[in-house]
């Protein structure tokens, strides 16, 4: 956990994280108080969807798949070789301080596979000066309760950081239940989800040393989880699921910031998965064991990079940067296989007095057998103050995973003939940014040849093909701003119309399943001395439910709201909060139709330094 600061208008991405690019960043300490899954921080920015199943929640960006959107975890790569995108529910609130999303085919700086766009994820950053601790405690509906502390300090020379997340949640709420799925019209009975429960925890240690005239940054960061799989009200699932993860990093750069500088380091991230407790439809979770929750599917994935940024002249600075590494996965589903990743880039900012800046750049990837360049070109333009113009234009590919290629579980089979995904993104837009104001007005199109996706074959037997051509039109408008010091008004809108372009008249020109083409956000947050208040409001439109467009899920509309207020004033800040979830109690569902959590309230207590942000 960290301390909080005051509501304010949302920043812009940093050069560094892209010049050229259109962004969000969300600040984990605007929503001090309140209870959110990383999805809903996720969901704070324009662009974004999640797709969430009982088994997990995955993010997708500007209509792409969740295997096509990139996230980082303090610039550790998640996206794991099995594919799939990255589990949401695996990545502990607690422990985030920023968020950056920025949309667009980013893979010519991020790498093979940012069709869609990234998401940097970064935990707090190490604080020097005598140890200050903060912690909060959370606790409310469907048996949820939860622990966020953290302890840092240092001196100029040395800092680090240590936190820890402690989460859980009986997840048995009631959901609506028709026992005659045939009849629409029987009466529905209430029943409550079971086999839906969730525990997790996760512990971050951050350190930074300066040794001459090197600073050395180091980080670990675990987490363990277990879980339910409900299935469905129809179809009852007792099969569990657990996690585990170990990232590690080492970052060597130069303690001042100059016109060169090399950098350097090693990252490392081991993942291990289980799925047992039964059967559900036929289907066996793992191969049979007498131990419950083995064995385990693990992967392993380390990367050496090193790099340079030089600035020869005052109008430019380029960044070179090459990577070497592989991933290894071990599964009980087939022998253990491995693939090497290698990948160089290069990229430069021209800029052209304070009015123009082009940002070329390219990077080739070699993942295994698989490998191509991915080149973009990003402009901007500053006709005033206040006003910048940009435009990108970017090609990048995705390689299949190991789990397409070679993993066999369950009903689902493997395809060693794939080919990689290719994609195109051309964007372009408006920044209006003031004091108090952030406005961002973006249009995209896309385009993705070999698409691949799963295919029945044969009694419930799916296999992946290389068999989709599709396009994604669309746009992003996002406006925030702070008319008074103490209140912050943003509102989001996004548009991502998809389009199957397979030469089969069956499909051609249909929209792409579980891509939901709209979606709008707001949310207004105040805080004047001594009180918070919030209320926010999400609506997602309708989505396919297959490729033919024959059935749909309903579209999503929900609110949340809550307030605290500051229980004592000292050397550390006491605020006690409450929020409601849902508070129409909605009748919502994931992309299996299975019901989400009706109308649920919480309760925060957290503690904070004196003089933190937002602690006054």
């Amino acid at each position: 956990m960290r301390g909080e600061r005051p509501a304010r208008a949302r920043s812009m991405p940093s050069p560094d994280e892209g010049s050229t690019s259109f962004g969000t960043v969300i600040e984990a300490g605007d929503f001090a108080g309140q209870r959110l899954e990383t999805a809903e921080l996720l969901l704070q920015a324009p662009g974004t969807r999640v797709r969430r199943t009982p088994a997990g929640a995955t993010l997708m960006l500007r209509g792409t798949s969740a295997d096509q959107t990139l996230v980082f975890l303090d610039g550790i790569r998640l996206n794991t070789s099995v594919g799939g995108g990255v589990d949401l529910r695996t990545l502990p609130q607690g422990l985030i301080d920023r968020i950056t999303v920025l949309r667009g085919n980013e893979g010519a700086r991020y790498g093979a596979g940012a069709l869609g766009g990234v998401a940097l994820i970064s935990t707090a950053a190490p604080e020097g000066g005598d140890a200050k601790g903060s912690f909060s405690l959370s606790g409310g509906s469907f048996g949820t309760y939860g622990l966020d502390a953290s302890v840092t300090g240092g001196s100029a020379k040395l800092q680090g950081i240590a936190a820890l997340s402690l989460q859980q949640s009986a997840g048995d709420f009631p959901a609506p239940f028709n026992p005659t799925p045939s009849n629409p019209n029987a009466e529905l009975q209430r029943e409550i989800v079971s086999n839906n429960d969730s525990k997790s925890a996760g512990l971050l240690l951050k350190g930074s040393a300066r040794v001459g005239a090197t600073r050395l940054h180091a980080l670990t960061q675990g987490s363990v989880g277990e879980r339910g799989i409900p299935g469905t009200l129809y179809w009852r699932d007792t099969q569990r699921r657990g996690e585990r993860r170990l990232l590690a990093a080492l970052r060597a750069e130069p303690a001042e910031r100059g016109d060169h500088a090399v950098f350097g380091g090693l990252e490392l991230r081991h993942d291990e998965i289980a799925v047992w407790g039964g059967d559900i439809r036929g289907v066996t979770a793992q191969p049979s064991t007498d131990e419950p929750g083995t064995p385990w599917q693990r992967e392993n994935a380390l990367d050496a990079t090193v790099g340079a940024e030089t600035a020869p002249l005052s109008w430019t600075l380029i960044r070179v940067e090459a990577r070497a590494g592989g991933e290894w996965l071990d599964s009980p589903y087939r022998d253990a296989v491995s693939r090497e990743r290698l990948a160089a880039s290069v990229a430069d900012e021209l800029y052209l007095g304070r009015v123009v800046t082009i940002a070329p750049s390219v990077r080739y990837d070699r993942i295994g057998a698989f490998d191509g360049l991915s080149p973009k070109l990003g402009v901007s333009l500053r006709p005033l103050r206040f006003l910048e113009l940009r435009g990108n234009a970017g090609r990048t590919f995705r390689a299949p995973s190991i789990g397409e290629l070679y993993l066999e579980q369950g009903p689902l089979k493997a395809n060693p003939g794939l080919r990689p995904e290719h994609g195109y993104t051309v964007d372009g837009g408006a920044v209006v940014r003031t004091s108090r104001l952030l406005v961002q007005v973006s249009a995209f199109y896309s385009r993705v040849t070999d698409l691949i996706s799963y295919e029945v074959v044969s009694n419930g037997i799916s296999k992946p093909f290389n068999f989709l051509e599709a396009e994604v039109t669309g746009g992003e408008a996002e406006a925030a701003g702070t008319p008074l010091p103490w209140l912050t008004l943003s509102a989001s809108y996004s548009l991502a119309r998809t389009r199957n372009l397979r030469d089969d008249p069956r499909f051609f020109g249909k929209e792409l399943p579980f891509r939901p083409s709209q979606r709008l956000q707001g949310r207004a947050a105040a805080g004047p001395d001594g009180y918070e208040a919030f209320v926010e409001g999400s609506w997602q439109s309708a989505q396919f439910v297959n490729r033919s467009n024959a059935g749909e899920l309903p579209s999503q509309l929900s609110f949340r709201a809550g307030g605290g207020a500051r229980l004592w004033h000292g050397s550390y800040d006491g605020w006690l909060s409450g929020q409601i979830e849902n508070a129409f109690d909605t009748e919502l569902v994931d992309q299996l139709g299975f019901p989400q959590p009706g109308r649920a309230f919480f309760l925060t207590l957290r503690v904070v330094p004196f003089g933190a942000a937002g602690s006054t």
